[in-house]
């Protein structure tokens, strides 16, 4: 017997994931359950022949038992799990057919409560603490490009976090909003270091820049450029301070050029690898 309205919260929840995100996705609370016809055969209907190989590497998170009950809906999405009173409570899978997302998780009363992880149709995923059906709590978002762990707050990564991406990049420090906000460290694929203040995932503020001859710059940075007063020092140790500009980048060339106090201006040029 179904009861269609008590169960369409859940199936906003695929766009409230925050989709955007180096351990491998934690799989020691994943169990091996014995093989369900049942959900051999909700699976089965996944378009994606593709999610549906990752899903069944990776297994359910929880285990499959005899409690478990189907309620097949008209948006061709499907639940597998615990059911009381005609609403989700217990664990559970939740299956978008069409879409190609798959959603394993702890329901109280139709709502997320609990670790839940979510295998989007391009193969991102996603594992978070759940509360009142909006991830609260120490998450992992990993797909193809990258792998983001923090704290998220209301669906949201706000906090302490990081971000290792697969060129190279990698990012420790704050967040904002889920973008790269507040005090933070960048270490770049050639090398270089920047160590500072982050706005709107940009350099911004004041910050340190360190280049891989160690050579660096300390002062003021502008939407992910050097940009304002500070003070250049050399490898050998020679310095110049004054008011800084950096220019675009061109054929790998980073070309910053400096007026100091008398007006004298120098230019600075860094091979980079980007």
């Amino acid at each position: 017997m179904q009861n269609q309205e008590k169960f369409t919260q859940i199936d906003k929840i695929s766009n409230n994931f925050s989709n955007d995100t180096n351990d491998e996705i934690s799989q020691s609370i994943m169990n091996s359950p014995q093989v369900d016809i049942r959900y051999q055969e909700v699976l089965k209907k996944m378009q994606s022949k593709k999610i549906r190989q990752l899903y069944n590497d990776l297994g359910p998170v929880y285990e499959i038992n005899e409690k478990y009950e189907i309620r097949n809906f008209d948006d061709e999405s499907c639940y597998f799990g615990v059911v009381e009173n005609e609403q989700k409570s217990g664990p559970g899978i939740l299956v978008w057919f069409e879409v190609g997302n798959i959603l394993d998780g702890i329901w109280v009363n139709n709502e997320l409560n609990g670790f839940s992880r979510m295998i989007y149709s391009n193969g991102d995923i996603f594992e978070c603490d759940f509360k009142f059906g909006k991830a609260n709590g120490f998450g992992v978002f990993q797909s193809k490009s990258k792998v983001v762990k923090g704290l998220w707050i209301n669906n949201v990564l706000n906090g302490e976090g990081q971000e290792i991406r697969n060129d190279g990049l990698k990012y420790y420090g704050q967040f904002k909003d889920g973008q790269k906000s507040g005090r933070g460290i960048l270490y770049y694929k050639d090398g270089c270091k920047y160590e500072g203040e982050m706005n709107r995932n940009k350099i911004n503020g004041k910050g340190t820049f360190i280049w891989n001859d160690q050579s660096y710059y300390e002062g003021e940075f502008r939407n992910g450029i050097i940009d304002g007063y500070g003070v250049y020092v050399s490898g050998n140790g020679n310095s110049i301070s004054g008011y800084f500009q950096e220019e675009s980048k061109k054929d790998r060339i980073q070309r910053i050029q400096s007026i100091d106090q008398n007006g004298i201006k120098k230019v600075i040029e860094k091979i980079r690898q980007l």
